[in-house]
């Protein structure tokens, strides 16, 4: 294993890790596979809201009280099954227009049963399989308050082909989310261009709100990484890991894995500060000051979810 992440680590940024192209290809591959074929059964388990994304909403609805009542753009990265876009439904007045975003469709049929959307041959959207549909806040009846249109798009190879940021919206949304996204990505570089990317789609005012999975905070859920690990980089010939990766498996499925990182709060601060985001103390990379008038802000940083209360750590951030 590497030392762990430090602030040193901005530094080096550009840097791939451990990894080469070609190895985070196979983990993403691997992760890839294992949302396709597992699908419904993960959608299944996947219904309820996290209780983070409740203390989140509290959080920038407090901040901005004109927030709940108003029309919203969204930006969902990661969206799988979209079940925060039914959370957001239920808890905003305004309508919700949603730009949701995954690599597996077929979670997004699962949560929703979406179906394909006609393209005009001047579409200025990037192409990559876009679905469309009205969302009601509940299944009973609702009048549809949000638009959700998903677009299919392997955020892996678009970050390895340095296309990832022009697929995203650019300093248009109200709100930015990336919900079990960053643990699939394989290098510091590729977390801090996701990052980069999302807080570059708010308008000024817009939040982002990004999750970060700290499984190994479970004593449970460490134990199955270190025997998945060892049992998937054998199977598939993987060179040793980084600090804080891990495969993971799923249920009694078979061969089935899934490529994960433990995202440390230093980690956390490396990539705010690579990112040029300031922390909730006021300071930024080498705790320097920084002007006032910086574009984003950390306004919120906590832990949820689990039994334990302490699986995910939530970042919230502002563009004032």
């Amino acid at each position: 294993m590497t030392a762990p992440v430090s602030a040193d680590h901005a530094a080096r940024a550009t840097e791939s890790g451990p990894y080469g192209d070609d190895v985070i290809r196979q983990l993403n591959a691997l992760t890839s596979e294992f949302y396709a074929r597992e699908a419904a059964s993960f959608s299944a388990t996947r219904q309820a809201p996290w209780h983070g994304w409740e203390e989140a909403w509290g959080i920038i609805a407090g901040s901005d009280p004109t927030l709940a009542g108003r029309p919203l753009s969204v930006l969902d990265l990661g969206c799988g099954n979209l079940r925060f876009e039914r959370f957001l439904a239920e808890r905003a007045a305004g309508p919700l227009s949603v730009h949701a975003v995954d690599n597996c469709a077929a979670l997004a049929q699962e949560g929703l049963g979406l179906r394909e959307a006609s393209r005009e041959p001047d579409d200025p959207r990037p192409a990559g399989g876009y679905l469309a549909r009205a969302l009601s806040a509940s299944n009973a009846g609702a009048a549809p308050s949000a638009s959700v249109t998903f677009q299919k798009l392997d955020i892996v190879e678009a970050l390895l082909s340095g296309t990832f940021a022009e697929r995203l919206p650019r300093a248009s949304c109200d709100l930015a989310v990336a919900f079990g996204v960053m643990h699939h990505l394989a290098t510091f570089e590729h977390r801090a261009t996701v990052l980069e990317s999302l807080v570059a789609s708010l308008r000024p005012g817009g939040f982002a709100i990004v999750s970060f999975w700290q499984f190994l905070n479970d004593s449970r859920l460490a134990a199955k990484a270190e025997a998945a690990t060892a049992a998937g980089r054998s199977r598939y010939r993987l060179p040793p890991f980084g600090d804080g990766d891990f495969l993971l498996g799923w249920q009694h499925a078979e061969n089935v894995f899934r490529f994960c990182h433990h995202t440390s709060d230093s980690e956390i601060d490396a990539l705010l500060s690579i990112c040029g985001i300031v922390r909730q103390d006021g300071t930024a990379a080498g705790e320097s000051p920084v002007p006032a008038d910086v574009s984003l802000r950390e306004i919120a940083r906590f832990s949820a979810d689990g039994k334990t209360g302490d699986l995910n750590r939530y970042l919230v951030l502002q563009r004032p």
